[in-house]
């Protein structure tokens, strides 16, 4: 099951699961130094601003989640990652969000290891992909891993490069645009007919 919404929109217990989550996929086995409160991952962007992504499974397991920010507001590619943009101004626009915090654990939906997104995977896409059409947005921007970028690519996104990618403590990183399009999203799917699992571990910043 999939939910969407603000921090007063979801339940606490929905938004508790969510930061454990979180603090499992990038902390315990990405290991990854990100600021924890009250024991779970969180950070200054977990605010009034955030739309969550959530999938849970039969037994109400997370099993995927994802974070959206208005590049309007503070975001982590201006704010933490600006050196990844040189092709273009860092987004500002009511029409620009950011995808962040995506991580899918496909462990526990049983899906095995090849090099392409798992359903739950596209499955959360969609619907980040159909709540940004139906508000407007018409770009996603991301950091993300090199190879996931591959992987996106793969998938049938419409997607470039910001800039130049870095390596930091986490890996080769790049700052990608999706384009938001029925067409996009349309080639998406019809590639990921053919996709039968993914990776164990899927992740952006």
């Amino acid at each position: 099951m999939i939910a969407v919404g603000s921090r007063t929109d979801l339940s606490p217990q929905l938004i508790a699961s969510m930061h454990e989550f979180r603090t499992e996929i990038f902390i315990n086995r990405m290991g990854w130094s990100l600021p924890l409160v009250d024991g779970v991952e969180r950070d200054s962007y977990d605010n009034e601003d955030a739309v969550y992504f959530t999938v849970q499974d039969f037994d109400d397991c997370m099993t995927a989640c994802a974070r959206l920010l208005p590049t309007t507001r503070p975001y982590m590619l201006a704010d933490l990652f600006p050196q990844l943009v040189s092709n273009t101004p860092v987004p500002h626009d009511p029409t620009v969000w950011e995808l962040g915090r995506f991580a899918t654990d496909v462990r526990k939906t049983g899906a095995g290891r090849v090099l392409s997104l798992s359903q739950p995977t596209l499955d959360l896409l969609e619907a980040i992909m159909t709540y940004s059409r139906r508000h407007g947005v018409r770009q996603l921007v991301l950091v993300t891993a090199v190879a996931i970028e591959r992987l996106l690519l793969r998938a049938g996104f419409h997607m470039h490069r910001l800039g130049a990618p870095e390596r930091n403590e986490t890996g080769l990183m790049v700052a990608c645009v999706i384009e938001v399009t029925p067409e996009s999203e349309a080639e998406m799917f019809d590639a990921a007919s053919c996709v039968v699992a993914a990776a164990s571990t899927t992740q952006v910043q």
